[in-house]
């Protein structure tokens, strides 16, 4: 297993790619970070600092495709019987990408706090405090945890659709069409949560989970807790991916 985690580390190393997000995420936020240099009206600092100057929508959707490239790619270019040849098993070489997927995806979001304290001091640094006010930092921290999760959670899903396919465009087309129909689907579920209540408890309100730590009162609309919250999205995580799991177990060579 940790072979074979290296090998996909190494892999996800040597594509361009991997070194292109960083990048782009890098001139985004330093952007941003000008714009509310420039025009803390219009862009408002202490907002985009907590959104980590909207680097987030793009690293999610970098990791849907990268993840989805992961999974296909032994099918797409027939290089899964080599691996199977070296004795490992099936489970192992899924559970080996989600690792590398988990390693990358983790190190890209402490690689944006990094970032986004780096220009909050260079370019920020008169606009507003943050280590002054413990509650907001720690807030901050929580929120962007949150959206950590809520990635994983759509990734969970897309990483469960990849391994029912041999190319990964169809995975990542499910990805973002989910991402960006969570908002449209959001408004109408809220309203039938506050008429079934054991509605809750559906995914779609899952994504919820980061939102609600930036905006506390949002609980009353949710109905969930912050810690329910972060159960609820851990079990649904695994159940993907445990599906996804059980999937590439039976898929035909």
């Amino acid at each position: 297993m940790i072979t074979l985690y290296r090998q996909e580390l190494r892999k996800l190393l040597k594509k361009q790619s991997t070194w292109w997000c960083p990048g782009i995420l890098i001139a985004l936020a330093v952007t941003f970070a000008s714009l509310a240099r420039v025009n803390a009206k219009l862009f408002p600092a202490k907002a985009l600092f907590n959104d980590n100057f909207e680097t987030g929508q793009f690293l999610v959707f970098f990791v849907m495709g990268t993840a989805a490239a992961m999974v296909t790619m032994e099918y797409q270019y027939g290089t899964i019987k080599t691996v199977l040849a070296q004795s490992y098993t099936r489970g192992q070489v899924l559970v080996s990408k989600w690792l590398t997927m988990l390693t990358y995806s983790f190190i890209l979001y402490v690689g944006t706090l990094g970032l986004t304290l780096l220009l909050k001091v260079s370019l920020l640094n008169d606009k507003f405090m943050v280590f002054a006010h413990p509650s907001f930092w720690k807030q901050w921290l929580a929120a962007t945890a949150g959206d950590f999760m809520n990635t994983w959670l759509l990734l969970s899903l897309v990483l469960l659709v990849a391994t029912g396919f041999k190319r990964s465009g169809t995975a990542v087309a499910v990805g973002i069409v989910g991402y960006f129909l969570l908002s449209l689907v959001n408004v109408p579920m809220i309203a039938l949560i506050k008429k079934y209540a054991w509605l809750k408890w559906n995914p779609i309100n899952m994504f919820n989970y980061a939102s609600q730590l930036r905006v506390a009162s949002l609980s009353h609309v949710t109905k969930l807790s912050n810690m329910q919250f972060f159960w609820g999205n851990l079990v649904y995580i695994g159940l993907f991916l445990a599906l996804g799991w059980l999937l590439f177990r039976r898929r035909e060579v």
